[in-house]
């Protein structure tokens, strides 16, 4: 049953909230993205959520919850509804409201987008693709119990280090957003240290800001110092692709592994490279490593008979939107001749990653280097022990123990 979508003013709820909370078991959500056990089930409980007929609510996080396509796409496709002045992570700091990409509306969210646009040029990501495949040659090798999630790690970190391409000390910054994608306040839920944050933030403001040293290649850095007309001063434009890039990378090209062996493609992609691209789509659209965005309510609008009023927060949970057999049949099937048109890994519209290019082409190049340089693998990890990291955001999802082992 679609949700009856419509600005109302002055209507009052005529059904029942359907509570994403297990009525006998009051402190059991069926929306928890805090909880690995969840993040191990997820897919099976969108599809419960997905077939209710009334709204769905989290007592936990406070906000509705939209699962079908039909919904996440008309809240992305109206921005002036569903609004992300007011952040777009599960788990919100008032501090990003209103300076970051993905916590700022037009006309600001342009502005920002137009300041580091040109750093994900095909000339720039030609740059940073070379060097992310130098670095995987550098740490894959052809030996048994391989964690590929901290060789994922680190290749995110060399990634986010290339985008920004500071003048000096590129190494350091490598380092940092390791640091950070393990144990930044930001980034993760538990056993928290910001010492690579503030080292990371302190170094690049240095750079930037009281040495005023120039760039010495493309990248965020030199389009924060050369294309900032109204010289927004916004530590945002570095730290977004350190915290938000950087675990999304990470979460994508772990996910892209584990969907080549357990959905039994290996031998079909060694056969014909050429099937690289329809595997990356389906892998996007089967699990979206950010799986959810959060927005706020703008202007009075009923859902299923439900009156959200401003300031209400939603999830739109992008992973359940890309499972939804309505638009996608069979959606629990990984098909690599799927047409994946449509699917909404990276976000849609307005706030559509900037850097969907730059991930597709990662995607691509690690597949290639995965299977050139370790061959064909195994998952040693069985499902169940996968081991999520919790994100302190509750939008990301990374695995800390893929591990792997030659298939010879």
């Amino acid at each position: 049953m679609a949700w009856a979508w419509g600005i109302t003013e002055n209507i009052k709820p005529t059904k029942v909230v359907q509570e994403t909370t297990v009525l006998d078991e009051p402190h059991v959500e069926l929306f928890d993205p805090h909880s690995g056990e969840w993040l191990l089930n997820k897919f099976e409980t969108y599809k419960i959520l997905r077939a209710g007929e009334t709204a769905n609510w989290s007592r936990k996080y406070q906000m509705y919850v939209l699962t079908r396509y039909e919904d996440v796409m008309f809240a992305l496709n109206h921005p002036e509804i569903f609004s992300s002045e007011e952040g777009n992570l599960i788990v919100e700091d008032p501090v990003r409201f209103g300076k970051t990409l993905g916590a700022s509306d037009n006309p600001f969210h342009d502005t920002l987008k137009d300041i580091v646009k040109n750093a994900y040029s095909k000339d720039n990501i030609d740059r940073i693709a070379d060097a992310f495949a130098e670095r995987c040659k550098e740490l894959i090798k052809p030996v048994d119990n391989l964690n590929i999630s901290e060789i994922i790690e680190d290749l995110s970190a060399t990634v986010t280090a290339e985008i920004i391409n500071p003048p000096f000390k590129k190494e350091e910054i490598t380092q940092y957003v390791k640091h950070i994608q393990k144990f930044h306040t930001g980034s993760v839920k538990y056993n928290t240290d910001d010492t690579g944050y503030e080292m990371f933030t302190n170094l690049l403001m240095s750079m930037a800001g009281t040495l005023q040293v120039p760039p010495k290649g493309p990248g965020i850095y030199k389009e924060f110092v050369t294309n900032n007309p109204e010289k927004i001063h916004l530590i945002s434009i570095f730290v977004g692709p350190a915290i938000s890039g950087a675990s999304s990378l990470t979460g994508a090209l772990e996910i892209l592994t584990l969907d080549l062996f357990r959905e039994n493609k290996l031998d079909i992609i060694l056969a014909d490279r050429s099937l690289i691209p329809n595997l990356i789509n389906e892998s996007l659209r089967f699990h979206a490593s950010t799986g959810r965005f959060s927005r706020t309510v703008k202007h009075q609008v009923t859902l299923h008979g439900v009156v959200l009023e401003p300031g209400t927060r939603v999830a739109l949970c992008l992973e359940s939107a890309n499972r939804d057999p309505e638009m996608f049949p069979e959606p629990d099937k990984f098909l690599l001749g799927r047409n994946t048109n449509g699917q909404v890994a990276f976000g849609h519209g307005v706030h559509a990653c900037v850097a969907l290019a730059i991930a597709k082409r990662l995607m691509h190049v690690w597949v290639e280097q995965l299977l050139d340089l370790y061959g064909k693998y195994r998952v040693i990890t069985d499902n169940k022990d996968l081991a999520y990291v919790i994100t302190a955001s509750g939008n990301d999802d990374m695995i800390s123990n893929i591990y792997l082992s030659t298939d010879k």
